[in-house]
Protein backbone atom coordinates (compact mmCIF):
# COMPACT_ATOMS: atom_id res chain seq x y z
CA UNK A 1 0.00 0.00 0.00
CA UNK A 2 1.50 3.66 -1.12
CA UNK A 3 1.89 6.33 1.12
CA UNK A 4 -0.47 9.08 0.11
CA UNK A 5 0.86 11.99 -0.87
CA UNK A 6 0.83 14.93 2.08
CA UNK A 7 1.45 18.68 0.67
CA UNK A 8 2.70 21.80 2.23
CA UNK A 9 0.21 25.16 2.30
CA UNK A 10 2.53 26.53 -0.74
CA UNK A 11 2.17 23.43 -2.65
CA UNK A 12 -1.64 23.77 -2.13
CA UNK A 13 -1.85 27.17 -3.09
CA UNK A 14 -0.21 26.74 -6.51
CA UNK A 15 -2.24 23.61 -7.10
CA UNK A 16 -5.59 25.45 -6.75
CA UNK A 17 -4.44 27.66 -9.49
CA UNK A 18 -3.16 25.03 -11.40
CA UNK A 19 -6.31 22.61 -11.21
CA UNK A 20 -8.11 25.82 -12.59
CA UNK A 21 -6.27 26.37 -15.36
CA UNK A 22 -3.63 24.06 -16.32
CA UNK A 23 -0.66 25.74 -16.59
CA UNK A 24 0.36 29.91 -15.17
CA UNK A 25 3.28 31.76 -15.66
CA UNK A 26 4.93 31.96 -12.01
CA UNK A 27 4.12 35.66 -11.83
CA UNK A 28 0.33 34.46 -12.07
CA UNK A 29 0.73 32.27 -9.21
CA UNK A 30 2.08 34.03 -7.23
CA UNK A 31 -0.64 36.68 -8.06
CA UNK A 32 -3.44 34.24 -7.31
CA UNK A 33 -1.86 32.75 -4.26
CA UNK A 34 -1.01 35.74 -2.54
CA UNK A 35 2.93 34.87 -2.00
CA UNK A 36 6.16 35.87 -3.38
CA UNK A 37 7.53 34.85 -6.38
CA UNK A 38 10.65 33.02 -4.54
CA UNK A 39 7.98 30.81 -2.31
CA UNK A 40 6.56 30.18 -5.52
CA UNK A 41 9.42 28.52 -6.73
CA UNK A 42 9.95 26.72 -3.84
CA UNK A 43 6.21 24.75 -4.38
CA UNK A 44 6.88 24.37 -7.60
CA UNK A 45 9.79 22.43 -6.93
CA UNK A 46 8.01 20.51 -4.64
CA UNK A 47 5.82 19.10 -6.75
CA UNK A 48 7.99 18.37 -9.59
CA UNK A 49 10.22 16.33 -7.73
CA UNK A 50 6.81 14.71 -6.72
CA UNK A 51 6.15 14.06 -10.42
CA UNK A 52 3.24 16.47 -10.67
CA UNK A 53 4.23 19.41 -12.85
CA UNK A 54 6.04 20.19 -15.86
CA UNK A 55 8.13 23.22 -15.77
CA UNK A 56 9.89 24.84 -19.32
CA UNK A 57 11.73 28.02 -19.64
CA UNK A 58 11.72 30.16 -22.68
CA UNK A 59 14.72 32.35 -22.93
CA UNK A 60 13.48 35.95 -25.39
CA UNK A 61 15.69 38.29 -26.01
CA UNK A 62 14.48 41.95 -25.64
CA UNK A 63 15.56 44.91 -27.80
CA UNK A 64 15.23 48.37 -26.23
CA UNK A 65 16.41 51.50 -27.49
CA UNK A 66 20.27 52.81 -26.35
CA UNK A 67 20.52 56.83 -26.24
CA UNK A 68 21.62 56.99 -29.74
CA UNK A 69 18.78 55.71 -30.95
CA UNK A 70 16.32 57.34 -28.80
CA UNK A 71 17.76 60.26 -30.60
CA UNK A 72 17.87 59.02 -33.92
CA UNK A 73 14.22 57.92 -32.86
CA UNK A 74 13.45 61.76 -31.94
CA UNK A 75 15.72 63.82 -34.99
CA UNK A 76 16.04 61.06 -37.76
CA UNK A 77 18.87 58.73 -38.41
CA UNK A 78 22.03 61.05 -39.22
CA UNK A 79 22.19 60.25 -43.01
CA UNK A 80 18.63 61.40 -43.23
CA UNK A 81 19.58 64.61 -41.30
CA UNK A 82 21.92 65.30 -43.80
CA UNK A 83 20.02 64.71 -47.24
CA UNK A 84 17.11 67.01 -45.61
CA UNK A 85 19.73 69.71 -45.14
CA UNK A 86 21.25 68.86 -48.93
CA UNK A 87 17.51 68.88 -49.89
CA UNK A 88 16.40 72.13 -48.19
CA UNK A 89 19.17 73.84 -49.97
CA UNK A 90 19.31 72.46 -53.22
CA UNK A 91 23.25 72.07 -53.10
CA UNK A 92 25.44 72.40 -50.68
CA UNK A 93 29.70 72.73 -49.83
CA UNK A 94 31.31 69.98 -48.32
CA UNK A 95 32.33 72.05 -45.64
CA UNK A 96 29.39 73.98 -45.16
CA UNK A 97 27.69 70.69 -44.96
CA UNK A 98 29.69 69.64 -42.78
CA UNK A 99 29.80 72.41 -40.22
CA UNK A 100 25.86 72.57 -40.40
CA UNK A 101 25.41 68.91 -39.47
CA UNK A 102 27.12 69.70 -36.14
CA UNK A 103 27.93 66.02 -36.02
CA UNK A 104 31.26 64.70 -34.62
CA UNK A 105 33.57 63.87 -37.31
CA UNK A 106 33.17 60.32 -37.17
CA UNK A 107 29.55 60.08 -36.98
CA UNK A 108 29.48 62.85 -40.04
CA UNK A 109 31.85 60.49 -42.08
CA UNK A 110 29.68 57.05 -41.23
CA UNK A 111 26.37 59.10 -42.36
CA UNK A 112 27.94 60.38 -45.47
CA UNK A 113 29.25 57.55 -46.32
CA UNK A 114 25.87 55.14 -45.44
CA UNK A 115 23.88 58.68 -47.79
CA UNK A 116 26.12 57.94 -50.68
CA UNK A 117 25.38 54.13 -50.74
CA UNK A 118 22.09 54.82 -50.54
CA UNK A 119 22.21 57.17 -53.48
CA UNK A 120 20.85 59.76 -51.55
CA UNK A 121 23.84 62.55 -51.48
CA UNK A 122 26.39 62.15 -54.21
CA UNK A 123 29.17 64.68 -54.70
CA UNK A 124 30.09 66.76 -57.97
CA UNK A 125 33.01 67.50 -59.68
CA UNK A 126 33.48 71.07 -57.88
CA UNK A 127 32.97 69.14 -54.20
CA UNK A 128 29.19 70.37 -54.18
CA UNK A 129 27.23 67.96 -52.14
CA UNK A 130 23.56 67.42 -54.44
CA UNK A 131 20.10 64.93 -52.63
CA UNK A 132 18.25 62.70 -54.37
CA UNK A 133 15.07 62.22 -51.93
CA UNK A 134 14.16 58.22 -51.37
CA UNK A 135 10.46 57.38 -52.40
CA UNK A 136 10.03 56.23 -48.91
CA UNK A 137 11.23 55.04 -45.37
CA UNK A 138 13.91 53.21 -44.84
CA UNK A 139 13.38 49.39 -42.45
CA UNK A 140 15.75 51.16 -39.67
CA UNK A 141 13.63 54.13 -38.94
CA UNK A 142 10.67 51.68 -39.03
CA UNK A 143 12.35 49.62 -36.54
CA UNK A 144 13.22 53.05 -34.79
CA UNK A 145 9.50 54.15 -35.01
CA UNK A 146 8.40 50.65 -33.41
CA UNK A 147 10.47 50.29 -30.48
CA UNK A 148 10.42 54.25 -29.64
CA UNK A 149 6.41 53.93 -29.33
CA UNK A 150 6.94 50.40 -27.83
CA UNK A 151 5.00 48.32 -30.85
CA UNK A 152 6.62 45.00 -31.38
CA UNK A 153 9.49 44.58 -34.38
CA UNK A 154 7.97 43.62 -38.03
CA UNK A 155 9.66 39.86 -37.74
CA UNK A 156 10.51 41.18 -41.63
CA UNK A 157 12.26 43.81 -40.25
CA UNK A 158 15.29 41.58 -38.19
CA UNK A 159 17.98 42.29 -40.24
CA UNK A 160 17.24 46.03 -40.18
CA UNK A 161 17.31 45.70 -36.32
CA UNK A 162 20.45 43.52 -36.95
CA UNK A 163 21.82 46.65 -38.97
CA UNK A 164 21.19 49.13 -35.85
CA UNK A 165 22.66 46.89 -33.39
CA UNK A 166 25.82 47.28 -35.38
CA UNK A 167 25.66 51.06 -34.37
CA UNK A 168 27.15 52.23 -30.95
CA UNK A 169 24.45 52.84 -28.56
CA UNK A 170 21.07 51.98 -30.86
CA UNK A 171 19.80 48.79 -29.46
CA UNK A 172 20.55 47.14 -26.22
CA UNK A 173 19.73 43.83 -25.82
CA UNK A 174 18.34 42.00 -22.71
CA UNK A 175 17.18 38.32 -21.75
CA UNK A 176 13.93 37.64 -20.26
CA UNK A 177 12.98 34.43 -19.09
CA UNK A 178 9.55 32.87 -18.97
CA UNK A 179 8.84 29.83 -16.71
CA UNK A 180 5.49 27.79 -17.80
CA UNK A 181 4.17 25.71 -15.08
CA UNK A 182 2.03 23.10 -16.63
CA UNK A 183 -0.27 20.47 -14.33
CA UNK A 184 0.49 17.03 -15.68
CA UNK A 185 -1.25 14.82 -12.80
CA UNK A 186 -3.64 15.35 -10.65
CA UNK A 187 -2.79 14.07 -7.22
CA UNK A 188 -5.90 11.84 -5.99
CA UNK A 189 -8.03 12.78 -2.97
CA UNK A 190 -6.37 15.97 -2.55
CA UNK A 191 -7.97 18.42 -0.25
CA UNK A 192 -7.07 21.93 -0.46
CA UNK A 193 -8.68 23.01 2.80
CA UNK A 194 -5.38 24.37 4.96
CA UNK A 195 -5.21 23.86 8.49
CA UNK A 196 -2.97 25.35 10.80
CA UNK A 197 0.75 25.49 10.68
CA UNK A 198 1.98 26.33 13.98
CA UNK A 199 0.76 26.83 17.73
CA UNK A 200 0.56 30.00 18.38
CA UNK A 201 -0.43 31.51 21.85
CA UNK A 202 -3.72 32.88 20.20
CA UNK A 203 -4.82 29.46 19.59
CA UNK A 204 -3.95 28.39 22.97
CA UNK A 205 -5.99 31.44 24.68
CA UNK A 206 -8.95 30.15 22.22
CA UNK A 207 -9.04 26.57 23.70
CA UNK A 208 -11.25 25.65 20.49
CA UNK A 209 -10.71 22.61 18.32
CA UNK A 210 -8.01 22.96 15.96
CA UNK A 211 -6.96 21.11 12.78
CA UNK A 212 -2.91 20.92 11.69
CA UNK A 213 -1.56 20.91 8.34
CA UNK A 214 0.23 17.19 7.76
CA UNK A 215 3.37 17.12 7.51
CA UNK A 216 5.77 15.51 5.02
CA UNK A 217 8.43 13.83 6.76
CA UNK A 218 9.95 12.44 3.76
CA UNK A 219 10.10 15.96 1.78
CA UNK A 220 13.65 17.14 0.33
CA UNK A 221 15.51 19.00 3.07
CA UNK A 222 17.75 21.47 1.93
CA UNK A 223 21.42 21.47 2.14
CA UNK A 224 23.01 23.05 5.81
CA UNK A 225 26.52 23.85 5.43
CA UNK A 226 26.99 25.34 8.40
CA UNK A 227 30.85 26.08 10.07
CA UNK A 228 33.42 23.59 10.61
CA UNK A 229 36.81 23.79 11.73
CA UNK A 230 39.04 23.30 9.02
CA UNK A 231 41.27 19.90 8.93
CA UNK A 232 44.38 21.90 9.46
CA UNK A 233 42.73 23.44 12.74
CA UNK A 234 41.60 19.41 13.52
CA UNK A 235 44.91 18.38 12.92
CA UNK A 236 46.42 20.90 15.17
CA UNK A 237 43.94 20.12 17.96
CA UNK A 238 45.41 16.00 17.60
CA UNK A 239 49.03 16.94 17.87
CA UNK A 240 47.94 19.11 21.03
CA UNK A 241 46.40 16.25 22.78
CA UNK A 242 48.67 13.49 21.52
CA UNK A 243 51.77 15.64 23.39
CA UNK A 244 49.24 16.69 26.69
CA UNK A 245 48.72 13.14 27.13
CA UNK A 246 52.32 11.90 27.13
CA UNK A 247 52.80 14.88 30.09
CA UNK A 248 53.55 18.07 28.38
CA UNK A 249 52.60 21.49 28.69
CA UNK A 250 52.08 24.02 26.39
CA UNK A 251 54.22 27.08 25.87
CA UNK A 252 53.43 30.11 23.98
CA UNK A 253 56.07 33.25 22.54
CA UNK A 254 56.05 36.70 20.78
CA UNK A 255 56.26 35.67 16.57
CA UNK A 256 59.04 38.45 16.39
CA UNK A 257 62.11 37.50 18.21
CA UNK A 258 65.70 39.04 19.08
CA UNK A 259 68.21 37.09 16.76
CA UNK A 260 69.76 36.30 20.18
CA UNK A 261 66.69 33.67 21.52
CA UNK A 262 66.48 32.26 17.61
CA UNK A 263 70.37 32.06 17.00
CA UNK A 264 73.10 33.04 19.33
CA UNK A 265 71.39 31.33 22.35
CA UNK A 266 71.24 28.19 20.50
CA UNK A 267 75.01 28.79 19.79
CA UNK A 268 74.46 29.50 16.31
CA UNK A 269 77.53 31.46 15.10
CA UNK A 270 76.66 34.81 13.52
CA UNK A 271 78.43 34.00 9.84
CA UNK A 272 76.26 30.81 10.08
CA UNK A 273 74.27 30.54 6.34
CA UNK A 274 70.80 30.49 7.73
CA UNK A 275 71.54 33.90 9.60
CA UNK A 276 71.49 35.69 5.84
CA UNK A 277 68.64 37.78 4.49
CA UNK A 278 68.35 34.99 1.85
CA UNK A 279 66.84 32.38 4.37
CA UNK A 280 66.23 34.26 7.12
CA UNK A 281 63.37 37.53 7.48
CA UNK A 282 64.45 40.51 9.36
CA UNK A 283 62.28 43.42 10.87
CA UNK A 284 63.61 46.73 9.49
CA UNK A 285 65.36 49.40 11.59
CA UNK A 286 63.85 47.36 14.79
CA UNK A 287 66.22 46.57 17.69
CA UNK A 288 64.84 44.18 20.56
CA UNK A 289 66.10 43.81 23.82
CA UNK A 290 67.76 40.51 23.97
CA UNK A 291 67.40 39.35 28.06
CA UNK A 292 69.55 39.39 31.21
CA UNK A 293 72.49 40.88 31.55
CA UNK A 294 74.76 38.01 32.77
CA UNK A 295 73.43 35.53 30.20
CA UNK A 296 73.81 38.15 27.36
CA UNK A 297 77.68 38.24 28.68
CA UNK A 298 77.89 33.92 29.39
CA UNK A 299 76.75 33.43 25.65
CA UNK A 300 79.47 35.91 24.06
CA UNK A 301 81.69 34.43 25.89
CA UNK A 302 80.62 30.82 24.97
CA UNK A 303 81.16 32.18 21.12
CA UNK A 304 84.19 33.14 21.44
CA UNK A 305 86.18 30.78 23.75
CA UNK A 306 83.67 28.58 24.74
CA UNK A 307 83.78 29.72 28.19
CA UNK A 308 83.04 27.05 31.08
CA UNK A 309 81.66 24.11 28.28
CA UNK A 310 84.70 22.31 27.42
CA UNK A 311 84.84 23.67 23.74
CA UNK A 312 86.97 26.23 22.23
CA UNK A 313 83.99 28.00 21.04
CA UNK A 314 83.53 29.71 17.43
CA UNK A 315 86.72 31.66 17.96
CA UNK A 316 84.78 35.32 16.76
CA UNK A 317 84.33 38.14 17.88
CA UNK A 318 80.66 38.39 18.68
CA UNK A 319 78.23 41.37 17.65
CA UNK A 320 75.98 42.44 20.33
CA UNK A 321 74.51 44.44 17.89
CA UNK A 322 73.90 41.55 15.63
CA UNK A 323 72.27 39.56 18.34
CA UNK A 324 69.84 42.41 18.86
CA UNK A 325 68.19 42.35 14.98
CA UNK A 326 64.82 41.38 15.27
CA UNK A 327 63.78 38.63 13.12
CA UNK A 328 60.35 36.61 11.97
CA UNK A 329 60.93 33.49 14.07
CA UNK A 330 62.61 30.73 11.75
CA UNK A 331 61.57 27.92 14.68
CA UNK A 332 59.71 28.10 17.51
CA UNK A 333 62.96 27.39 19.62
CA UNK A 334 63.29 30.44 20.39
CA UNK A 335 60.00 30.69 22.70
CA UNK A 336 61.54 26.97 24.20
CA UNK A 337 65.31 28.26 25.02
CA UNK A 338 63.69 31.41 26.45
CA UNK A 339 61.52 28.90 28.56
CA UNK A 340 64.28 27.23 29.95
CA UNK A 341 66.37 30.48 30.61
CA UNK A 342 63.65 31.58 32.77
CA UNK A 343 62.86 28.06 34.76
CA UNK A 344 66.54 26.78 35.09
CA UNK A 345 66.13 24.63 37.92
CA UNK A 346 62.75 23.16 36.75
CA UNK A 347 62.40 19.59 35.30
CA UNK A 348 59.34 19.88 33.10
CA UNK A 349 58.41 18.96 29.98
CA UNK A 350 57.01 21.39 27.32
CA UNK A 351 55.61 22.16 23.99
CA UNK A 352 55.19 24.81 21.73
CA UNK A 353 52.73 25.33 18.31
CA UNK A 354 53.19 28.35 16.20
CA UNK A 355 54.06 29.69 12.99
CA UNK A 356 57.65 30.34 11.61
CA UNK A 357 58.83 32.03 8.83
CA UNK A 358 61.90 31.11 6.19
CA UNK A 359 62.84 32.88 3.06
CA UNK A 360 61.43 29.91 0.79
CA UNK A 361 60.08 29.92 -2.90
CA UNK A 362 56.51 28.88 -2.46
CA UNK A 363 55.83 25.44 -4.93
CA UNK A 364 54.21 22.10 -3.50
CA UNK A 365 56.61 21.30 -0.71
CA UNK A 366 58.01 24.39 0.35
CA UNK A 367 55.92 27.42 2.23
CA UNK A 368 57.13 30.52 3.55
CA UNK A 369 55.18 30.47 6.25
CA UNK A 370 54.12 27.45 8.25
CA UNK A 371 53.30 26.04 11.62
CA UNK A 372 56.48 24.24 13.62
CA UNK A 373 55.68 21.91 16.55
CA UNK A 374 58.59 21.72 18.99
CA UNK A 375 59.00 19.45 22.32
CA UNK A 376 61.13 20.28 24.74
CA UNK A 377 62.25 17.73 27.75
CA UNK A 378 64.54 18.90 30.61
CA UNK A 379 65.24 16.22 33.47
CA UNK A 380 68.29 15.19 35.45
CA UNK A 381 68.29 12.22 34.09
CA UNK A 382 66.95 12.62 30.57
CA UNK A 383 69.10 10.29 27.60
CA UNK A 384 68.94 10.17 24.20
CA UNK A 385 67.59 7.00 24.53
CA UNK A 386 64.53 8.57 25.95
CA UNK A 387 64.07 11.22 23.38
CA UNK A 388 64.07 8.48 20.87
CA UNK A 389 61.36 6.61 22.99
CA UNK A 390 59.33 10.06 23.70
CA UNK A 391 59.39 10.36 19.26
CA UNK A 392 58.48 6.73 18.89
CA UNK A 393 55.61 7.14 21.20
CA UNK A 394 54.28 10.47 19.63
CA UNK A 395 54.44 9.68 16.05
CA UNK A 396 52.76 6.22 16.71
CA UNK A 397 50.05 8.07 18.15
CA UNK A 398 49.14 9.94 15.26
CA UNK A 399 49.29 6.93 13.25
CA UNK A 400 52.65 6.48 11.48
CA UNK A 401 53.87 2.98 14.14
CA UNK A 402 57.05 2.83 11.79
CA UNK A 403 59.70 5.19 12.98
CA UNK A 404 63.43 4.98 12.28
CA UNK A 405 66.46 7.75 13.47
CA UNK A 406 69.50 8.55 11.58
CA UNK A 407 72.08 10.19 13.07
CA UNK A 408 72.57 14.14 11.78
CA UNK A 409 74.45 17.51 12.80
CA UNK A 410 72.77 20.35 13.94
CA UNK A 411 74.73 23.49 15.57
CA UNK A 412 72.88 23.27 19.31
CA UNK A 413 72.59 19.78 19.23
CA UNK A 414 74.51 16.77 20.16
CA UNK A 415 73.92 13.78 19.48
CA UNK A 416 71.33 14.80 16.23
CA UNK A 417 68.98 12.24 14.85
CA UNK A 418 66.74 13.08 11.97
CA UNK A 419 63.06 10.77 12.34
CA UNK A 420 61.45 9.05 9.37
CA UNK A 421 58.10 7.99 9.65
CA UNK A 422 57.39 5.17 6.95
CA UNK A 423 54.24 6.70 4.73
CA UNK A 424 52.50 3.58 4.26
CA UNK A 425 50.22 5.65 1.13
CA UNK A 426 53.60 6.59 -0.35
CA UNK A 427 54.98 3.55 0.19
CA UNK A 428 58.26 5.13 1.56
CA UNK A 429 60.08 6.66 4.34
CA UNK A 430 59.65 10.51 4.83
CA UNK A 431 61.99 12.38 6.96
CA UNK A 432 59.95 14.72 9.68
CA UNK A 433 61.87 16.90 11.27
CA UNK A 434 65.35 17.45 13.60
CA UNK A 435 65.77 16.43 17.44
CA UNK A 436 68.36 15.71 19.56
CA UNK A 437 70.30 16.64 23.07
CA UNK A 438 71.40 20.21 23.65
CA UNK A 439 74.66 20.65 23.97
CA UNK A 440 76.62 22.32 26.73
CA UNK A 441 77.18 25.34 25.04
CA UNK A 442 73.59 26.24 24.83
CA UNK A 443 72.22 25.24 28.68
CA UNK A 444 75.48 26.03 30.43
CA UNK A 445 75.41 30.15 29.76
CA UNK A 446 71.65 29.85 30.63
CA UNK A 447 72.20 28.30 34.14
CA UNK A 448 70.39 25.12 33.59
CA UNK A 449 71.98 22.08 34.81
CA UNK A 450 69.34 19.29 33.49
CA UNK A 451 70.25 17.57 30.39
CA UNK A 452 67.74 18.88 27.74
CA UNK A 453 66.01 16.73 24.93
CA UNK A 454 64.26 18.54 22.17
CA UNK A 455 62.77 17.81 18.48
CA UNK A 456 60.68 19.08 16.31
CA UNK A 457 59.15 19.32 12.95
CA UNK A 458 56.96 21.38 10.35
CA UNK A 459 53.28 20.28 10.62
CA UNK A 460 52.09 20.37 7.22
CA UNK A 461 54.29 17.85 5.61
CA UNK A 462 52.33 15.50 8.11
CA UNK A 463 49.05 17.11 7.79
CA UNK A 464 49.35 16.45 4.26
CA UNK A 465 50.23 12.34 4.66
CA UNK A 466 47.24 12.53 7.04
CA UNK A 467 44.94 14.35 4.53
CA UNK A 468 46.27 12.68 1.52
CA UNK A 469 47.17 15.58 -0.30
CA UNK A 470 50.45 16.14 -2.10
CA UNK A 471 50.79 19.60 -2.57
CA UNK A 472 51.07 21.99 0.78
CA UNK A 473 49.50 25.06 -0.62
CA UNK A 474 46.45 23.21 -1.02
CA UNK A 475 46.00 23.39 2.96
CA UNK A 476 45.87 27.36 3.21
CA UNK A 477 43.86 27.42 0.12
CA UNK A 478 40.78 28.83 0.80
CA UNK A 479 38.79 26.63 -0.92
CA UNK A 480 35.61 25.80 0.97
CA UNK A 481 34.32 23.48 -1.47
CA UNK A 482 37.66 21.39 -0.74
CA UNK A 483 36.99 21.73 3.22
CA UNK A 484 33.30 20.80 2.97
CA UNK A 485 34.32 17.24 0.88
CA UNK A 486 36.72 16.31 3.66
CA UNK A 487 35.21 13.36 5.70
CA UNK A 488 36.43 15.10 8.99
CA UNK A 489 34.34 18.06 8.11
CA UNK A 490 31.02 16.24 7.17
Amino acid sequence: MSTPMTFHRLEKKVLARLMEAGSASIEELAAASGESPDQVRRAIGWLKDKGLLDVKTRVERVAELGEEGRRAAREGLPERRLLNLVVGEGRLGFSELKARAGMPEVEFNAALGRARRLGWLRIDGEGGVRGSPPAGELPEEGVLRALASGAPVDPQAEQALQGLAKRPGYIVETESKAVSVTLVRRPEGLDLTDGEALVTPELVRKGEPVSFSRLDVLAPAPILKPGRLHPVTNFVAEVREALVSMGFEEVEGPVVQPSFWTFDALFTPQDHPAREMQDTLYVSGVRSRVGREDLVEKVKATHEDGWKTGSRGWRYAWSRKEAERSVLRTHTTAVSSRYLAENPDRESRVFCIGKVFRNENLDATHLFEFTQIEAVISEKDATARRLLGYMTQFYSSLGFPKVRFRPTFFPYTEPSFEPAIYAEQLGRWLEVGGSGVFRPEVVRPLGIRNNVLAWGFGMERIALLKLGEKDLRSLYSNNLSWARERPECQ
